[in-house]
């Protein structure tokens, strides 16, 4: 195993189990078939207790105080930023990766290769196994219509530290196939439309 930290958030996670598959249409359709997929996947994802592991390891590795759920979501977003990369999807063929097989490859390798779709899906399962409430963002960048460009996650999540007095509510972009910038930034686009999961 290439993980040799025994403090790594992908040690020890269990037995590993299989993954899962889906197809789409073309265009529009196409694109809100695969949120559908995503949505139904992220769902029954975060039920597995692989993720729900990954997930708190994450928040534990990354000394994330209880109840800062905007840090949390953000500690997520960048373990993911960091340990997948993007790699297009086969040309003409929509593929989608359970977030249980993701993790899998990732603690059998180090890491994992996916596009935006699979690494959108893997932070929003890991956020609803720890109780938060992400919405997939579908982009277009360059028209107000038509088929989506691109998708990633955002959480509306007030910090809250103390309880009894909980922050101001705030929207934290969670886009895991931008290296170069912090998780939060958002590539700028056209038009957009969140789906709630």
């Amino acid at each position: 195993m290439i993980i040799s930290d025994k403090r790594h958030p992908l040690r020890n996670l269990g037995k590993l189990p299989d993954a899962k598959n889906g197809s789409v249409g073309d265009g529009v359709v196409g694109n809100l078939d695969t949120i559908k997929i995503m949505t139904k996947m992220a769902r029954e994802g975060s039920r597995h207790p692989l993720v729900r592991r990954l997930a708190t390891n994450i928040l534990h590795h990354a000394n994330i105080p209880s109840h800062s759920y905007r840090e949390e979501a953000r500690a997520i977003g960048n373990f993911v930023q960091k340990n997948v990369r993007y790699v297009k999807d086969i040309a003409g063929c929509e593929t989608i990766h359970s977030p249980d097989m993701m993790i899998r490859q990732m603690a059998d390798v180090g890491y994992f290769a996916a596009d935006c779709d699979d690494m959108s899906l893997l932070i929003a399962s890991m956020l609803l196994s720890i109780g938060m409430v992400p919405r997939f963002r579908a982009v277009r960048f360059k028209n107000t219509s038509g088929s989506y460009n691109h998708i990633y996650v955002v959480v509306y999540e007030s910090n809250i530290t103390d309880t009894m007095n909980p922050g101001p509510v705030q929207r934290l972009v969670l886009d895991a196939i931008v290296k170069d910038r912090p998780i939060g930034f958002e590539i700028p686009h056209a038009s957009s439309d969140e789906f709630e999961l």
